[in-house]
């Protein structure tokens, strides 16, 4: 996703990283989600720790989208409506896209 995160951002997008856990399997800090995306080549976007989600932590990860499972959602400014959800991680059935095929989703919903 790094490749391509200025194309999301120049297609009308606001990237937004949740991490879960953090390597040691600790819950998820905003601190920490930048840590491990500056080691990843990402310098865009917002990081937000689930393990500091108020009002309730883990709130991304319990939620009916992710199923405990990474996900990538694009969400519509205008209407605030999710227009598109997909899955990815390790086990089987998930859609695990590459940056590139959801940098052409939000162009296909922002019509940039």
């Amino acid at each position: 996703m790094a490749q391509v995160e200025q194309q999301i951002l120049a297609a009308g997008a606001q990237i937004v990283w949740v991490l879960e856990q953090d390597m040691s399997f600790q819950p998820g800090t905003a601190q920490a989600c930048r840590t491990f995306l500056n080691s990843q080549g990402s310098s865009a976007g917002i990081c937000v720790g689930d393990g500091q989600t108020m009002p309730t932590a883990r709130v991304w990860d319990r939620s009916p989208l992710s199923i405990a499972r990474g996900i990538d959602v694009i969400v519509r400014l205008d209407d605030m409506k999710i227009a598109f959800v997909a899955t990815h991680g390790t086990p089987a059935g998930n859609d695990n896209l590459t940056g590139a095929q959801v940098l052409q989703h939000v162009r296909d919903i922002t019509g940039r």
